[in-house]
């Protein structure tokens, strides 16, 4: 791989590495599943997903990031909000 190509190999997993933090952060909030189940679902480790909500939460600092992130909770929770009554 040439040098000019590292850094955008780097931002392209950079931006997979964000995206799969977030949908773990929102697995955890939104829908309720314990990390455990979120760290197997994701093949990844409990601590993983640990690491992966602190990240997401220290984001919500930034009032866009903050925002974005209210809208997939907001769609995600209505996604759901059938399932999740026919299962109480």
């Amino acid at each position: 791989m040439s040098a000019d190509r590292l850094p955008l190999f780097r931002d392209a997993r950079r931006a997979r590495c964000h995206v799969r933090q977030i949908a773990m952060y929102v697995c955890h909030v939104v829908l309720q599943m314990p990390q455990s189940e979120i760290a197997n679902a994701f093949e990844r480790d409990r601590t993983t997903v640990r690491h992966a909500c602190c990240v997401v939460e220290d984001r919500r600092d930034v009032a866009d990031f903050d925002v974005f992130l209210e809208a997939i909770e907001r769609s995600v929770a209505s996604a759901f909000a059938a399932q999740m009554e026919r299962d109480e």
